[in-house]
């Protein structure tokens, strides 16, 4: 009987004989077969030159034949149920890795099989840095070329798509709207660069909320971060300052009521000693000494939180300076209902939901606790580099990797609900439709990098790679454009030196701001100096909402004011040109420019007057004289004229004598008239 034992040996024997002898046989074709060595020859060469020509390829040559390949590829119809995804995404990756082995000539067909794996990964991000490490370095590029061309197609329909109906706004290219109106026939050219504005898609009165909007990432700024703010939502918490104050002003009196039982539980001993045989008064000696034993830890516990702050005034009252001399500090001034982070003590928040999203989203990375050491050296970088922006950066990869799983696990539960075509959209592809800065990387960007780097690597495998110098760069130059100044009505402790941050923020106040945050639809509302509508905190969080100042109308902008807009002209320019690169013409700029020139024609008015009569005095002086000199000179004038005249001879004699024979003739009229 033969047993499965038996067939499996023969089985792998079998194979065994045939693979060495397909080796022999392709040894021996090799050798001997002059046409056998020329096919493999030609195959060799071809491999080679598609993989040169691959490698060769241009940027431009990239996108096309990414284009190519993406209309392929999205005709091929992707899987819904979690578990068909799963099994699809395990058969393009082994698909990929298989044609990738193959060599070059299989790196196109291994790039759309490793892009569709991407379409259905719940974390495109991590995946794309997965791809980075492990793919060859062409195929690697068709992938995110094919990523590029299909954020391109997406971006297309991204304004189309989002903001949703129910913010009762949307975003318009004014070029567009321009042309529409005969501008662009005007220029007699087309317009390249999109001019983008938020349009309001109803009518508004003026003090009605348009849209409110949840922050994409905040933070509070140093001279906030006291424990009297949440660390997420930057809410106020109340009851911190206050409740130390009087906790200080009830220890002394809780001293003095300490002292007086004591005295008389003194003299109860000594009525004791004295008479032991009156009962009562020992009854009432032993309730006076336990109320004085009850006042004493009284006292002594009212004690406690006076001592605790005098220790604490003496060490640093900020996270900024405990980080300067390595300290995380407890902060006394702390409310009560302030839920600390558990490992550093530093980190408080309003309420349990907002700690636990913290710590989901980036706490759990940035908690400067005794056991991380990197993140104490980083915070340490970003207080030097007075920036907010790496802390930002931070939060935002984050929180954009723990929203994309929440997401995926809400898709695999089925309580996801309802997806509108706004919810297609990661949050890094609404960050890339937003405007921003071109800004020259620094020597402390590149440190603060690749401590980033190390802090997070660990739970976002490939960071580092996919957060280039020139990402990172172009990030801080989009925070900086967009980010707005978050307010609050409690008063917020005045910035130190060391608490000054240079980050640009969107701020029309004049009081100082708590935190700075980054919205998604209001970074697309422009700038003018006499703005239609405002930010407001109504909640007192890194909630935003935008009031309406004035009436708006159906389909106009929206505009709010980058600066304060009771400042004067030039310092709005001047801020407006150093923060954003703005020259700003709105109508509020154009009519104080006419208002300074109507003041400048009606001082040279009222000066004219005054410099018309003094130069005609100085005209008509010099002329007067003039006139006299000529009358006087007039003979001297005929004088030199007969000199000059006298040079010809024969003609000033005929004169000379026809004026004395006329001169004769004169007189001699006279006498016979004087006769008569």
């Amino acid at each position: 009987m033969v047993t499965g034992k038996t067939i499996a040996i023969a089985t792998a024997v079998t194979a065994a004989v045939a693979g060495l002898s397909y080796v022999a046989y392709f040894d021996y074709k090799r050798r001997n077969d002059r046409q056998f060595r020329r096919k493999l020859q030609r195959n060799r060469k071809k491999a080679e030159k598609t993989a040169q020509k691959v490698s060769s390829l241009s940027l431009d040559d990239i996108n096309d034949q990414a284009l190519e390949l993406l209309n392929i590829v999205t005709k091929e119809k992707l899987p819904e149920s979690a578990e068909d995804k799963e099994q699809f995404f395990l058969a393009q990756v082994s698909r990929g890795e298989t044609l990738c082995s193959a060599g070059p000539a299989g790196y196109t067909e291994a790039a759309c099989r490793f892009y569709q794996a991407l379409m259905v990964y719940p974390n495109p991000v991590e995946l794309v840095m997965i791809y980075q490490k492990t793919t060859p370095e062409e195929v690697f590029k068709l992938v995110m070329a094919m990523m590029a061309q299909e954020v391109r197609q997406k971006q297309s329909r991204y304004f189309d798509a989002f903001p949703t109906a129910d913010k009762f706004v949307s975003i318009k290219d004014k070029n567009k709207l321009g042309a529409s109106k005969g501008k662009k026939a005007e220029e007699g050219k087309e317009v390249v660069t999109p001019n983008r504005g938020l349009f309001a898609t109803k009518s508004f009165e003026a003090g009605e909320i348009v849209y409110e909007e949840d922050a994409v990432v905040s933070t509070l700024l140093p001279c906030a971060q006291n424990g009297q703010f949440c660390y997420h939502c930057l809410k106020h918490i109340p009851e911190t300052k206050d409740r130390v104050e009087e906790a200080q002003d009830e220890t002394e009196p809780a001293e003095k009521v300490a002292e007086e039982p004591v005295e008389d539980a003194e003299e109860a001993k000594a009525e004791e000693t004295e008479d032991k045989g009156d009962e009562g008064k020992i009854d009432e000696e032993k309730v006076s000494e336990e109320k004085a034993e009850e006042v004493e830890t009284e006292a002594e516990a009212a004690a406690i939180p006076a001592a605790d702050v005098d220790e604490e005034e003496e060490e640093p009252k900020t996270y900024a300076e405990a980080i300067s001399v390595g300290l995380t500090p407890e902060f006394s001034a702390k409310s009560s209902s302030a839920l600390a982070c558990d490992k550093c003590h530093e980190a408080v928040y309003c309420s349990e939901k907002c700690r636990q999203d913290a710590y989901d989203g980036y706490h759990q990375f940035l908690c400067p606790s005794s056991a991380s050491s990197t993140a104490r050296e980083f915070a340490l970088l970003t207080q030097q580099s007075h920036e907010l922006a790496p802390i930002l950066i931070a939060k935002f990869f984050g929180l954009l990797v723990d929203r994309e799983k929440k997401k995926e696990l809400a898709r695999a539960l089925g309580i996801a609900g309802e997806t509108t075509e706004a919810d297609k959209y990661t949050t890094w592809e609404h960050l890339e439709c937003m405007r921003y800065l071109e800004l020259l990387p620094t020597t402390s960007d590149a440190r603060i990098l690749r401590k980033l780097g190390e802090l997070m690597s660990h739970s976002v495998p490939g960071l580092v790679e996919f957060v280039t110098s020139d990402r990172y760069t172009m990030l801080k130059g989009k925070l900086d454009y967009n980010a707005y100044a978050v307010h609050t009505d409690v008063d917020v402790p005045t910035a130190s030196e060391s608490e000054i941050v240079s980050d640009t923020m969107r701020d029309d106040h004049g009081a100082s701001a708590v935190g700075t945050a980054l919205y998604l639809i209001s970074s697309h509302i422009a700038h003018s100096c006499d703005p239609n509508a405002q930010a407001v905190f109504s909640e007192g969080t890194d909630k935003i909402a935008i009031k309406a100042l004035k009436p708006v109308a159906k389909d106009e902008e929206l505009r709010v004011s980058f600066v304060d807009p009771s400042l004067s002209k030039e310092d709005r320019q001047k801020l407006l040109k150093a923060s954003y690169r703005i020259t700003c013409t709105c109508p509020k700029c154009e009519s104080e420019v006419s208002e300074e020139k109507k003041k400048e024609e009606e001082e040279e008015v009222v000066e004219d007057p005054v410099a018309e009569v003094k130069s005609e005095k100085a005209v008509e002086e010099p002329v007067a004289e003039a006139k006299i000199e000529e009358v006087v000179e007039e003979p001297a004038v005929e004088e030199e004229s007969e000199e000059i005249v006298g040079e010809d001879g024969e003609i000033t004699e005929e004169e000379g004598e026809v004026s004395e024979d006329e001169a004769s003739e004169n007189g001699d009229d006279e006498e016979e008239e004087d006769e008569e």
